[in-house]
């Protein structure tokens, strides 16, 4: 039976879906995909068709901005070639989103397998 216990945050998420082109740093291909939801420290995307893994630092451009983040995880499903990934920002004082985000801290629900 899982393990359920509350964490926090940072800072809020704020759902938004919005168009981005984002590569991976050092290889000039890049690759459409859009955010799911994004906070001033990460973004969530979905419709991501590059081969990223789990530590790749990537670039995201968002209308006339960019700002470099790390790969925190990778979701890949069977039925589709397109995978969410979720991505830290390593230059948060860029504010890739326009206006700043909420800051309060998010409380949300982890779920671990115990045996």
């Amino acid at each position: 039976m899982p393990h359920v216990h509350t964490v926090k945050r940072r800072s809020k998420r704020t759902k938004s879906v919005v168009p981005v082109s984002l590569r991976i740093v050092g290889n000039e291909a890049s690759h459409l995909a859009h955010t799911l939801d994004v906070s001033n420290h990460g973004v969530k995307l979905g419709g991501c068709r590059g081969e990223m893994k789990v530590g790749d630092k990537i670039e995201i451009r968002y209308r006339h901005k960019q700002a470099q983040f790390r790969v925190a995880w990778v979701i890949s499903h069977k039925s589709s070639v397109e995978r969410q990934i979720g991505a830290e920002c390593l230059e948060p004082e860029k504010q890739v989103w326009g206006a700043p985000l909420p800051q309060q801290a998010d409380e949300y629900e982890e779920k671990s397998a115990r045996d």
